[in-house]
């Protein structure tokens, strides 16, 4: 339910003002970072601006946060050349986090792993993650974790091992419908969720695969939108169809057969 979602993201913004809550801000901004691959969201600020403002705070605690922010988000859309040295080079064993958030932190850097193809690396070190969230109760933090290493398991054709982890995710995410932390996923794990809904009877595989569908759309337009220099926004979207041909060194003819046009429009195109 994302409108009742932003309803009460607002409503959250609102009160961490209210109170000076930065780090409440912080876990807001992070949920709306992830809410903006699913439904249009209006993002108040970019993530380079957001990091302008955490800097001039001088706090370190709030930076991290920020940090562990922009690498869960920069791993899911792929942007991997974004992610903060601190989660990208993996040095998260040189800063002290609170216990408490540990495995947070732990979770999120395992999908940076995955996002680097790391896959064997993922599946080694998740289970001593696992031990502590059982320790502390932190089901969702675990939820996450198992169905990164189903995706692993799935990369690294382990595709059994993958498929029985994710059949016992969903089934402990299905009474409370989690749906994103699979959706999230969807990209390591069509496959293995194309077939597990031919026998679901719940429709609840279904809407996974419906959310995973509209993610990786979205974060596909974001890649696309930071491979090309910002004046390509001028370009329609067969426009710059085109001009990927073009740079493929392709012909006008073999251009126009790809596109399904004439030779002539194709220059037309060109030139325009």
């Amino acid at each position: 339910n994302f409108l009742e979602a932003q309803i009460q993201l607002e409503q959250a913004y609102a009160k961490a003002l209210e109170n000076g809550q930065e780090n409440i801000a912080l876990c807001c901004d992070f949920l709306a970072y992830r809410m903006s691959l699913f439904v249009e969201l209006e993002i108040k600020e970019t993530l380079e601006q957001r990091r302008e403002r955490v800097m001039k705070a001088h706090n370190t605690s709030w930076l991290n946060m920020f940090e562990s922010i922009c690498a869960y988000y920069y791993s899911l859309t792929g942007l991997q050349e974004q992610i903060p040295g601190l989660f990208g080079e993996h040095r998260l064993s040189s800063v002290n986090f609170l216990a408490p958030g540990k495995p947070m932190m732990e979770m999120i850097e395992n999908q940076v792993y995955l996002a680097q193809g790391a896959y064997a690396k993922v599946v080694g070190r998740s289970a001593g993650i696992l031990e502590i969230c059982e320790r502390l109760h932190y089901n969702l933090v675990a939820l996450y974790i198992q169905i990164q290493v189903a995706a692993s398991w799935e990369k690294l054709g382990k595709s059994v091992m993958a498929r029985n982890l994710l059949q016992k995710s969903l089934e402990q995410a299905m009474p409370d419908k989690f749906l994103v932390p699979f959706a999230e996923n969807y990209p390591y794990l069509k496959e293995i969720l194309e077939r597990l809904s031919q026998k679901d009877k719940t429709g609840f595989v279904s809407q996974v695969i419906y959310l995973g569908k509209i993610f990786e759309n979205r974060c596909n337009k974001l890649k696309n939108a930071n491979i090309y220099p910002e004046i390509f926004s001028l370009l329609t979207e067969r426009e710059q169809k085109l001009v990927q041909l073009m740079g493929e060194h392709l012909s006008n003819k073999e251009i126009g057969s790809r596109m399904f046009l004439s030779e002539g429009t194709v220059k037309q195109y060109i030139n325009q």
